[in-house]
């Protein structure tokens, strides 16, 4: 885990306590936080450009694995009024007909364990894939983990979701678990474009993930490191007790909405907003 300087952290502890109006682009104290953790780092996007200390711009097409449509390039990925925003654009790039951004603190900032909370505003336009998520400095996928801290469909304006993805028991193929969590009109929530915090607690025993700061989901460590496993044999080998860092990204099209693969033949662009990234840790 990268550290700050003292100064740096005491501004940002501040920074945490401060209460919300909720407007777009305010940040606000993280409901949710165990005690006893404290603020470790952060990124709350109040400059002009993008903090190059923070993340690193992955550029190229070619579908990542998952039948994306879009190029990813820096230009997508801006700046300003305290706001980190990733636009898609229909737009001809790289042998891609649409372009976006994908964001990934690789080798600057990761953890092993924390509380990991962004504050973000999602597009509801079909064929989005917004996604807050984290993968491991080094490994192969899927043995070496990968947490999806929130993902949605952009035909879902009422519901996002957290999923867990590693080995299983007896082969190394992809095995994973995940539950979505509904917001709802009949209590008075706001839909994805409204602002809303997306966070796991990571712990060594269990991971849990959050919407607003309640917890809707949890996997224990038994479901990815089982006492009769013949993949992960030992602690040293199981997967999510090492360092991983954070990806923000705004995939177009792609597996996850198979009824919605390709934007409306009217689609010009769509934004995903992003208040604050923030990691706090056991002091």
């Amino acid at each position: 885990m990268k550290a700050k300087k003292t100064s740096q952290i005491l501004s940002l502890l501040a920074l945490a306590l401060l209460s919300s109006c909720g407007a777009k682009g305010t940040s606000s104290a993280d409901s949710g936080v165990p005690d006893g953790y404290t603020l470790e780092w952060s990124d709350e996007f109040d400059g002009t450009e993008l903090d190059k200390a923070n993340w690193t711009p992955l550029v190229g097409g070619g579908g990542w694995g998952n039948n994306e449509l879009e190029y990813y390039q820096a230009a997508n990925a801006t700046v300003a009024d305290g706001l980190l925003t990733i636009a898609a654009k229909k737009e001809s790039m790289g042998g891609c007909e649409y372009t976006s951004s994908r964001l990934v603190t690789q080798r600057k900032v990761s953890t092993t364990y924390g509380f990991c909370v962004a504050r973000i505003a999602l597009p509801q336009q079909n064929a989005m894939w917004p996604a807050f998520w984290m993968l491991p400095e080094n490994g192969s996928w899927p043995m070496s983990g990968e947490i999806d801290i929130m993902e949605n469909r952009g035909s879902s304006a009422w519901t996002t979701s957290g999923a867990l993805h590693h080995s299983g028991a007896t082969s190394s193929a992809d095995s994973y678990q995940s539950k979505t969590h509904s917001f709802s009109q009949r209590n008075g929530d706001q839909d994805i474009t409204a602002f809303h915090t997306y966070a796991v607690l990571w712990e060594a025993d269990q991971i849990s993930w959050f919407v607003d700061g309640v917890s809707f989901f949890t996997v224990e460590k038994r479901t990815w490191h089982p006492a009769n496993g013949t993949i992960y044999t030992s602690d040293d080998d199981a997967p999510f007790n090492k360092p991983f860092h954070f990806i923000l990204n705004l995939a177009i099209g792609g597996n996850f909405d198979s009824a919605h693969a390709s934007p409306d033949a009217d689609f010009v662009n769509a934004d995903m907003k992003i208040d604050y990234v923030r990691l706090y840790s056991q002091a």
